[in-house]
């Protein structure tokens, strides 16, 4: 039996109708600027990732279980996912993203058994503010391997 995978557009849909803002690279800044707890969720291709169209359940189960007040969550496409991944240094779908004041606190990429997501999502909600991983990059130049 073949299990149903849904379309990018119809995760985006959900997503929406539970009143996540839809964002990119042009407008996070201006996302995390009006809502000071943001959680960011960067998103690929629900065939090739199938967890991508999970998250869209578990995310708004998690947020019912934590006390306080919600953060804002918003949601990238996957276009736009792949430009905010490297900013964050992500490079697994799903991802969310913690950011509070515009800095980042922390990131769960993929997914992970109940007990572990929800206290990872307390424990990054609370988490200090520090500067991201950066995606590794190999520098070389022409004189590589000589010393200097």
């Amino acid at each position: 039996m073949q299990s149903y995978i849904p379309t990018f557009d119809t995760v985006a849909s959900r997503l929406a109708a539970l009143g996540y803002s839809e964002t990119d690279a042009a407008n996070l800044d201006t996302l995390t600027a009006a809502h000071p707890q943001l959680v960011l969720m960067l998103n690929a291709d629900p065939h090739q990732h199938p967890e991508v169209a999970d998250n869209a359940i578990i995310v708004p189960e998690v947020l019912k279980s934590l006390p306080g007040p919600a953060p804002h969550i918003c949601w990238a496409s996957p276009a736009a996912s792949r430009t905010l991944a490297s900013r964050f240094g992500v490079l697994k779908y799903p991802a969310l993203v913690f950011l509070r004041d515009g800095g980042y606190t922390g990131v769960i990429v993929g997914l992970m058994d109940w007990p572990d997501v929800v206290h990872r999502f307390a424990e990054l909600l609370a988490a200090p503010v520090r500067r991201p991983p950066s995606v590794g990059i190999a520098v070389t130049s022409h004189t590589s391997g000589a010393c200097q």
